[in-house]
């Protein structure tokens, strides 16, 4: 972004300069030399477009790649915030096409941030939490739960929530502090 806003200033600053230089010529008298205005033009003003063009040119490409990531984020949170969320939904949340979505999870998948499973064939993702849940029936009224969000299991039959931990339990024959025996 700041690629482009520098490029913007300098083809400002460099049309600016060659405006005043050009009024400068249009002002000379009979006899008068108009090397220094042109050598301005030359020195001054063209390199400042140049580079400021250049610069324009450059930030396209980190535009693209900053919309590419606000699009992958975007599928993080949708994964991670609801659980389960169905590769639809999110070729229309962030614009793309399916292939552009199954794209960017691979993306993901490489850059070790996307945690769970995929699902090509029902066409879903899967967040890591949703995927541990061992028992899907609700402690309280035995209903099936199910996943509302990261780390939150819902009943829809009696409303009690479930907060999953993140902390894995100790292995076997191994106590917790404060558990083993005294």
């Amino acid at each position: 972004m700041r690629t482009r806003i520098l490029g913007i200033v300098l083809v400002i600053v460099s049309l600016g300069v060659a405006a005043w230089l050009v009024v400068g010529l249009t002002e000379l008298g009979e006899g008068q030399s108009r090397a220094g205005h042109v050598l301005g033009l030359v020195l001054f003003s063209l390199p400042f477009f140049a580079v400021g063009l250049y610069l324009l040119l450059v930030s396209r490409g980190e535009v693209k790649a900053e919309t590419q990531a606000d699009k992958q984020r975007t599928i993080l949170n949708a994964v991670m915030t609801r659980g389960r969320v169905s590769v639809a939904d999110l070729a229309i949340e962030c614009d793309l096409t399916r292939e552009q979505v199954k794209q960017s999870v691979y993306d993901l998948i490489g850059k070790d941030l996307f945690r769970g499973y995929v699902n090509w064939e029902r066409g879903e993702l899967v967040s890591a939490e949703a995927a541990q849940i061992k028992e899907d029936t609700c402690p309280n009224c035995g209903g099936r739960v199910e996943l509302a969000g990261k780390g939150l299991v819902r009943c829809p039959y009696c409303g009690t929530e479930t907060y999953l931990s993140a902390a894995p339990a100790p292995p076997s024959g191994v106590s917790s502090p404060g558990t083993g025996p005294t």
